[in-house]
């Protein structure tokens, strides 16, 4: 599956648009389910393009739908240095260029990131993962599709999630990652609040303060049901005002060492 997810719904949009634009919302129906015999309704086409035109992928004319311009700039690059810097893995040479991706809402960031999994995956073989975070993240961001899409993955992962606090809702939390076969250590020293290691890359993730104060206070109810939920995805996963910044470094010996500290 390449970064833009194309097993998916949207990476099939993705993968029709890149070799026809502009084309309607039927055509794109027409041909996802005649052209590429894809078992959809014309409802959750129109759901899938929405979205897509949410997330700033698409742009939409009055001819129809386009891949937007900035979204390719910006992972399109990006996908193919990482493209790149995979296939040399067996040579001997490290690849350190610092990346700097920028996302908003935050949603667009799990999304890549889940992608950036998967072609992982697909060119080492497996995925070795460490989660440094403020909290334990909450699982039920992810779509029906992307946790089917990360079981079917189950076995080449080895995921690890270090969080810095221990609340009720992230022993919830850390009950529902566990059941996936994630281990979970809460309350534990570390200064991160968004670090993740994949393999030899170290990602540093950052929100703006006070995105981070709003997940304080989320996740500072007293059970999962006074956790709001509704607070969490409108201010701080959809929030279209919200950049996350990431950075993107390729480092075995630095990899290695943050490793160490699980």
């Amino acid at each position: 599956m390449s970064v833009f997810g194309g097993g998916s719904t949207k990476g099939k949009i993705i993968e029709l648009l890149s070799e026809k634009w502009p084309l309607t919302a039927k055509k794109i129906y027409n041909q996802l389910v005649k052209g590429r015999h894809l078992p959809i309704t014309y409802q959750a086409t129109h759901k899938a393009l929405k979205e897509l035109v949410e997330g700033k992928a698409l742009e939409k004319s009055k001819e129809g739908y386009l891949i937007s311009r900035e979204w390719v700039k910006q992972l399109g690059d990006f996908t193919e240095k990482v493209r790149d810097d995979l296939d040399s893995s067996g040579k001997k040479r490290e690849i350190k260029t610092i990346h700097k991706l920028v996302f908003s809402p935050h949603r667009e960031f799990i999304k890549f990131h889940l992608n950036f999994i998967q072609e992982v995956v697909k060119k080492e073989g497996k995925v070795e993962m460490v989660f440094f975070y403020r909290h334990v993240p909450y699982p039920h961001v992810l779509t029906n599709e992307e946790i089917k899409g990360m079981k079917e993955l189950r076995k080449k992962l080895k995921w690890v999630i270090i969080a810095k606090n221990d609340t009720p809702v992230s022993r919830w939390c850390a009950k529902q990652w566990r059941k996936f076969g994630v281990k979970v250590k809460l309350g534990a020293d570390t200064s991160a609040d968004r670090l993740i290691i994949m393999n030899d890359y170290i990602m540093n993730v950052y929100m703006p303060w006070e995105a981070l104060l709003g997940w304080d206070k989320a996740y500072a109810a007293k059970n999962i049901d006074e956790y709001d939920i509704n607070f969490m995805m409108e201010q701080g996963i959809l929030n279209p005002k919200s950049k996350t910044f990431v950075t993107i470094l390729r480092d075995k010996e630095i990899a290695s060492l943050l490793r160490r500290l699980v």
